[in-house]
């Protein structure tokens, strides 16, 4: 298993660091340079700065400040990034992040992009020392790392500050921020491990987190709602056919890119898909006099939704019966 310890901006760090509620960050790159240091599911952790850079911020510069599982790395504009992860890019709006992605740009360029592609560290769980209790950096760190280091613990040879790493995460990840509502079957689990020092495995197995869903679901769907064709992203979501808590998976294959109201009105029985593909609508739409006219059209006109071309992305059969046979207002 590798470690990989990330040089943070410590504004981005402290701003998760106080958000309990968070559970996913994106440690962005204002550039796209890729990331092939991990495996999902294993650790990354937050290294912050040198202090006197970021005077205001109660967080320790060049300490081991918190860190997360890694989830994936896709590259994508500052505008797609917020309308997937929101606060956890660490910042607060949208401008801001922005604002700092062409910041750390200018440093290398001086042409100023209005959307620039950013490299996406995508990491699930995160968690965060108690104040007071971070780490000090690792002994041996070079002041010339800029990005990250890696740490591969069943090397022959491991790097030397490996087993401070190690240590260090252990030390950390008991913290480890869960949504329930995402990820409910870690209700009662244990996260303070007492057992080998790289974390429950519960955590350290690949999940897909809730901005991993979107991205993907919305990839599979070339990022148009998969039954009015609007290709507005910040209106679009991702929807289980079969919610989790029913037994579905967070995976395309369980999911339909859908606009927002079409998103509510699917969960609630009002639409469905059948498993034909069809898109079916419920009678009592009409009933509460509620405007359905662009749904009943195209039900007239057996209008079929687009699925994705790869055979695994499609929708899933049994998912679709279910919705359809279980969910739907059919009278």
């Amino acid at each position: 298993m590798r470690i990989v310890v990330g040089v943070t901006d410590n504004h981005w760090a402290s701003f998760l660091r106080d958000r309990d509620d968070v559970t996913e960050a994106n440690f962005w790159q204002p550039s796209s340079h890729g990331f092939k240091a991990l495996a999902p599911g294993e650790p990354f952790l937050f290294k912050t700065k040198d202090p006197k850079k970021f005077n205001g911020f109660d967080i320790p510069g060049y300490h081991l400040v918190g860190g997360g599982f890694f989830d994936e790395y896709v590259e994508m504009r500052v505008s797609e990034a917020w309308t997937i992860w929101g606060v956890a890019n660490g910042v607060g709006s949208e401008a801001e992040l922005l604002m700092r992605a062409q910041g750390y740009r200018a440093r290398s360029t001086s042409s100023v992009d209005p959307d620039p592609t950013i490299g996406c560290i995508i990491l699930r769980n995160i968690f965060f020392a108690e104040r007071g209790s971070e780490i000090p950096e690792p002994p041996h760190w070079a002041r010339n790392i800029v990005t990250y280091a890696g740490y591969d613990l069943d090397s022959a040879e491991p790097r030397q500050d490996s087993e401070y790493v190690m240590d260090a995460f252990a030390a950390l990840q008991h913290g480890a921020r869960v949504d329930y509502a995402w990820e409910p079957d870690l209700r009662g689990v244990k996260l303070d491990w007492e057992g080998p020092r790289y974390g429950p495995p519960v955590l350290v197995r690949p999940r897909m987190g809730q901005g991993h869903f979107k991205r993907a679901v919305a990839a599979a769907y070339g990022h148009r709602c998969a039954v009015t064709a609007s290709a507005t992203f910040p209106s679009l979501e991702a929807a289980h056919i079969m919610p989790f808590a029913e037994g579905g998976e967070h995976a395309v294959a369980n999911g339909l890119l859908l606009r927002t109201d079409v998103h509510r009105l699917y969960d609630r029985g009002y639409l469905s898909v059948d498993a034909d593909l069809r898109l079916r609508v419920s009678p009592q739409l009409r009933e509460h006099g509620w405007n359905g006219e662009e749904f009943y059209a195209r039900e007239a006109a057996g209008y079929v939704i687009p699925a994705p071309t790869d055979a695994d992305l499609q929708p899933r059969q049994d998912a679709l019966a279910w919705h359809y046979e279980t969910l739907f207002r059919a009278a």
